[in-house]
Formats: C-alpha cells, sequence, structure tokens
C-alpha cells in the first residue's frame, strides 16, 4: 500500500547544544602536566564516576621513554603560543607515539598520546581510532579521551550550524557527521543530523540517526550528565520519538512504526497525534480491525479543537481512508476556516475520493487563502469539469497555467526554538528582482486572529525559487496562517 502524503509531513528540528560542560581545549590531561594514571590515582575514589569504576580493569597503562617524551611534548604544543611551533611540537608527539606502539603494542598510553596529538592537528578519523584502540586495552580511559572528543564535538557541531544557518545543508551534514564520529555520548549531533538527513530525503539514515538519539537520552548517559542538560534532552526526546515514528511510517514500516508510536503513547496516552499515527500504522501493517476501531473512537471523543480533528485527519489520510479523513478535516475547517493547512488537506480529500460537489466550494476557499497554490487552482479547475461546467473549468485552468509565480512547499516549521511560516516562491515567467509583498494573518486552534506580518519577496531568475521564512508568533495556542498578495 502506497500512502500519500501531501502537505502533511511536518518534522521539528535543529536542536542546539543544551548545557555542554566540555573545555574550551583539546588537551585533556596531558596539558596539565599530569598523565592519566597520575590523574587518575589523584582522584578520590568518591570522584571518580561509578559508572568509570565497574568499566573492566583491562590492562594498565604503563610509563617508558617515549611516554614519557611524548608527554612532555603534548604539554609544550598545548602551551606554545605559535600555531606552527603546535603543529611541529604535535607531529613529535605523533612519531614518538608510533614509536612506543610500535615496541609496546600492548601500552594503552601511547595511544593515547597519538590520539591527543591527531585530534590537536584536525585528523579526527584517524585520532577516533588511536583513542578506541586505547580504550580497548585499558576501558578506564575513556574518563580521559572523552573530555577531548567531546571538546572536538563541540567546535564541528556549531561549525555546523553556521554552514546550516547559511543554507549549506550539505556541508552541515558533514560537520554533524564528524561530530558524531568522534563523540556519541550526546544526543545532539545526532538530533541535528537527523533533520539534516531528512532534508535531503535520506529518510533511512535520519531514522537510524533519531533512534540513536533516543537510545542516548533513554540509556544511562542520561543520569550521568547534569541537570540543566538532562532537562533539554528531555524536551528533544519527545520530538525525537515524534520524528522517528512519523518517518517510519513514511517509510512504510509499518510494524515499526506502530510500536515507535506505541512507546510514545505508553507515557503520553491521550496524544492525538500519535493516537492517529499509530493507526495509520495498524492499517498498514494490515490490522484494519484495530485501526478501524481507534479511528472510530477518535472521531467521536468530545471536546476536540480544530488542531485534534487535524491530527486525526492526518492519520486517517495516511491510512486511505480519504472520506474519513475529510469527515475529520472538515470539522477542523468548521472551527478554523482560514487556517491554510485545513482547507488544503480538506480539498486535497476530497479530490481524491471523487467528492467533487463537496470539492468545489472548498476549492474556491482554498484560492482565498493560498492563492498562489498551483495545486489550489487544479482542484478547483477540476471540481467544475466534474461538475459539467467545461467553460468554467477550462478558464481556471488557464489562470493556473498563467501564473508568473506560485509558492511550494509552503507550512509551519521548527527553526531552532522558534516556528516559522517557510516555503519557496517559484519565479514562472516574472521578471528577475521583482518584490512580490505578502501578508500573513495567524490563528489559534479555535480559529482565532493572533494578528498579521507582511513579507517581501524578491523573484529569483526564470525557473528557480526563492526560499523565504517568517517568524510566526510566540504563543502555544498557534495552530495555523493563511495569506494574500499585497
Amino acid at each position: 500500500m502506497k500512502f500519500r502524503f501531501g502537505a502533511f509531513v511536518l518534522l521539528g528540528f535543529a536542536f542546539a547544544l543544551a548545557g555542554c560542560g566540555a573545555p574550551g581545549a583539546a588537551g585533556g590531561g596531558a596539558a596539565n602536566g599530569l598523565s592519566p594514571q597520575d590523574l587518575m590515582q589523584e582522584m578520590d575514589d568518591e570522584e571518580i564516576p561509578d559508572w568509570v569504576d565497574e568499566l573492566p580493569e583491562g590492562r594498565e597503562p604503563e610509563d617508558n621513554t617515549y611516554t614519557a617524551q611524548a608527554e612532555l611534548a603534548l604539554v609544550q604544543a598545548f602551551g606554545a603560543e605559535d600555531e606552527a611551533e603546535a603543529n611541529e611540537l604535535f607531529e613529535e608527539v605523533l612519531s614518538l607515539a608510533r614509536q612506543g606502539m610500535a615496541e609496546y603494542p600492548e601500552n594503552a598510553e601511547s595511544y593515547y598520546h597519538a590520539g591527543e596529538a591527531l585530534f590537536a592537528l584536525g585528523r579526527y578519523e584517524e585520532g577516533v581510532e588511536m583513542f578506541d584502540r586505547a580504550e580497548e586495552i585499558y576501558p578506564r580511559f575513556v574518563l580521559e579521551t572523552m573530555f577531548t572528543r567531546e571538546s572536538a564535538w563541540v567546535e564541528e557541531l556549531n561549525d555546523g550550524f553556521d554552514r546550516q544557518d547559511a543554507g549549506d545543508i550539505e556541508g552541515a551534514i558533514e560537520k554533524f557527521e564528524t561530530a558524531h564520529m568522534v563523540y556519541q555520548f550526546r544526543p545532539e549531533a545526532m538530533l541535528n543530523l537527523g533533520a539534516a538527513y531528512s532534508q535531503v530525503g535520506r529518510y533511512d539514515d535520519s531514522i537510524e540517526m533519531f533512534r540513536m538519539s533516543i537510545d542516548v537520552i533513554e540509556g544511562p548517559w542520561g543520569d550521568r550528565t547534569d541537570e540543566e542538560t538532562r532537562e533539554g534532552w528531555l524536551e528533544q526526546l519527545e520530538v525525537a520519538r515524534a520524528n522517528y515514528a512519523q518517518l517510519l511510517l513514511m517509510q512504510e514500516r509499518y510494524d515499526e512504526a506502530a510500536d515507535a508510536f506505541s512507546a510514545i503513547l505508553d507515557s503520553d496516552p491521550d496524544n492525538l497525534e500519535a493516537l492517529s499515527g499509530y493507526g495509520a500504522s495498524l492499517v498498514g501493517a494490515g490490522r484494519m480491525d484495530e485501526a478501524e476501531a481507534l479511528f472510530d473512537e477518535l472521531l467521536n471523543r468530545p471536546g476536540l479543537n480544530a488542531a485534534d480533528y487535524y491530527s486525526i485527519g492526518v492519520g486517517l489520510y495516511q491510512a486511505e481512508s480519504l472520506e474519513q479523513a475529510a469527515l475529520a478535516f472538515y470539522r477542523s475547517y468548521e472551527i478554523a476556516p482560514g487556517h491554510r493547512d485545513v482547507v488544503y488537506n480538506l480539498a486535497q480529500s476530497y479530490y481524491l475520493s471523487d467528492q467533487f460537489e463537496e470539492l468545489l466550494p472548498v476549492a474556491e476557499q482554498l484560492l482565498e487563502v493560498d492563492p498562489l497554490n498551483f495545486n489550489a487552482y487544479s482542484f478547483l479547475g477540476q471540481a467544475l469539469l466534474q461538475l459539467d461546467r467545461q467553460d468554467e473549468g477550462l478558464e481556471v485552468l488557464d489562470q493556473r497555467d498563467e501564473l508568473e509565480y506560485v509558492i511550494e512547499g509552503l507550512g509551519l516549521q521548527f527553526a531552532g526554538d522558534d516556528i516559522v511560516v517557510a516555503g519557496e516562491m517559484v519565479n514562472r515567467g516574472a521578471a528577475a528582482g521583482t518584490a512580490i509583498q505578502l501578508r500573513f494573518h495567524f490563528y489559534d486552534v479555535d480559529g482565532d486572529d493572533l494578528g498579521s506580518q507582511d513579507l517581501t519577496v524578491d523573484l529569483a531568475a526564470e525557473g528557480e525559487p526563492a526560499v523565504f521564512q517568517l517568524a510566526a508568533p510566540d504563543t502555544p495556542t498557534l495552530f495555523g496562517f493563511r495569506y494574500e498578495v499585497l
């Protein structure tokens, strides 16, 4: 069964760092002139985290000529004021570490020194291999290597944010991937990778990143971090779970999606979005009796608002129960007739279920709230043609084809902590640089007005999109919007 998604999937992304306590320098213990085992010995037993104390002892590092010289060179390198001098010293450390590895291949400290030097030189992939080997020989080395890893992780993640802000999504992915490679005890790189992968259509990779982020937040590292960071992670967990489940459904991995939505419902049993997604997953998995009973119960719940009916409509649409989806969207439409997404999805449900008499007035309304939508003209034109109003239908389709610019991909999205209206204005024949003035009107879940904002979009070259976004009102009751061309 192939679901049609229309404008339904809205994934909230772009998670910044929360309470990161990484050090500013990559030197770890060596920068202080103390070897890792010296640091361990200086710590009281109470200062060593229980999870480190519980690790296998492995083979404890040993000092030798190479480790002593490498340790001294590391201190000098981290203290050097000249970058060229520092890099020369890091190369010396690397050479000494390699000699030590050759003569004492089971001494973890040489691998640790090599990793420190490689990270300082920006050669992260090689550095990760060295740290991994050091931890394999002496697992408790993780208490030292994690500081260097996390420091590099912070730098790469922030570089990724900068590239993302500049519109370079592939460059952001590259940086997020490096951050994820060097350090995997925090979820932020995974969350942002999940977001970025979905933007470029790498949905299976996105699913995997969200799964890993959930595992980190729900795993032991959630209890090993400070309270502020923990609170931030728990806020991110809710969105990560929703995106993970929705992407599984989108990729038609129905049994997995049902399990993912069920996990959300275990802690939030009245979550209508999760209930609707769960129902759609049941349909995809062939569990029709369960799905029908669920959706019947949802549609007949008392006291639902426009957003509730909209969520139920999304689930029914995903389950290809188009007539029931139209019913749910219509109930949302009765409350919030100005909400562009409600009107669009109601029109699309009527169109796909061949309910052309019902489609006609809704398609007319869609052109009022979304006047630059190519599909809105198609819906209206087809409704007229199907109702034997040939001349009117053909005239509408001609108007559609003569549009000089249209808006595509329009919807509410997360941008960091903010919600924005985002979309693309595509030039279909107007002069490049033409300024198009739009006014957006916002509504709450009761259909009440939340105010309006104006936006000017300059057209790109013909056939090219001009990306735009506008901050939506910062209110928890925000439900949707419409726009007009000024």
